[in-house]
């Protein structure tokens, strides 16, 4: 076992090291979001299927149905709305019904308006308000399952060309993506959590894994702080495959100046 280098005095063992990374990212959070530092986000090849989903639905008549998620305003939920918003232009702009199924959790009734805001925004921007529709954006329940059965429900009558599902879904994912594929629409989605990321690949015509879908968000929003999380979160890679490569190198030496200095 690791011997720490030092002990710092009401901070416990081992979050010594932890506390200065949470700081450091704070910090590098703040610097990017101030003034008009521009970060760079590539596209995420994830948009093209998407775009692709909602033109074979204004192909074939058919609506899209498109969820942001059913938890409050967290990470993935934000990430969502972002995606959110750019189906919905394109359905405005290609005269394509959009769905939004809505709840899910308490914590939803607060992202509701916002989705809905979106969604008329995008609408009044495409210069068609009179297309937008807010009997569209239901509100199924505050329950997560009884959540997911109002959203199998509208995939069954409405019979959806395509259904995008990204932002906070959890285990009710699988459920909507299989009701997806049995009525024919291409699916495509984002796991919230890694555990559900290999079941969902397997029921989705598309999937963006990891930090794809944020990674979208950030690229759809030009929101500073979207953008800033990212960039943060690759800067913090690089820490730590510099610090695993520099550990094993020099533990190989017996030396164990990292994972002692990781032990703080």
């Amino acid at each position: 076992m690791a011997t720490p280098l030092f002990q710092v005095p009401l901070i416990a063992e081992g979050r010594f090291i932890g506390l200065i990374l949470d700081i450091l990212i704070f910090a590098l959070v703040l610097y990017y979001t101030s003034g008009d530092k521009k970060i760079y986000i590539r596209r995420v090849a994830g948009l093209d299927a998407i775009e692709e989903a909602v033109g074979r639905a204004a192909e074939m008549g058919k609506p899209v149905v498109a969820s942001y998620g059913l938890g409050g305003f967290t990470y993935w939920t934000l990430a969502g709305l972002s995606i959110l918003s750019h189906v919905a232009g394109l359905s405005a702009k290609t005269g394509t019904r959009l769905i939004v199924p809505t709840g899910g959790s308490t914590s939803s009734l607060i992202v509701r308006p916002v989705a809905e805001e979106i969604v008329k925004t995008a609408y009044t921007m495409e210069g068609v308000p009179d297309q937008y529709n807010p009997d569209d954006l239901p509100f199924l329940s505050g329950q997560q399952y009884a959540y997911v059965g109002g959203y199998v429900g509208i995939l069954q009558r409405t019979r959806p060309a395509s259904v995008i599902m990204t932002g906070s879904h959890w285990s009710d994912a699988m459920n909507i993506a299989e009701t997806s594929n049995a009525v024919g629409a291409i699916t495509i989605t984002s796991g919230a959590y890694i555990s559900n990321v290999a079941a969902l690949a397997c029921a989705s015509d598309y999937i963006l894994i990891g930090e794809e879908a944020p990674a979208a968000g950030a690229y759809l929003s030009d929101d500073p702080s979207q953008r800033a999380s990212i960039r943060v979160q690759d800067i913090f890679k690089w820490i730590a495959l510099g610090c695993i490569i520099l550990g094993l190198v020099l533990s190989n030496m017996g030396i164990n100046i990292v994972e002692n200095l990781l032990s703080t």
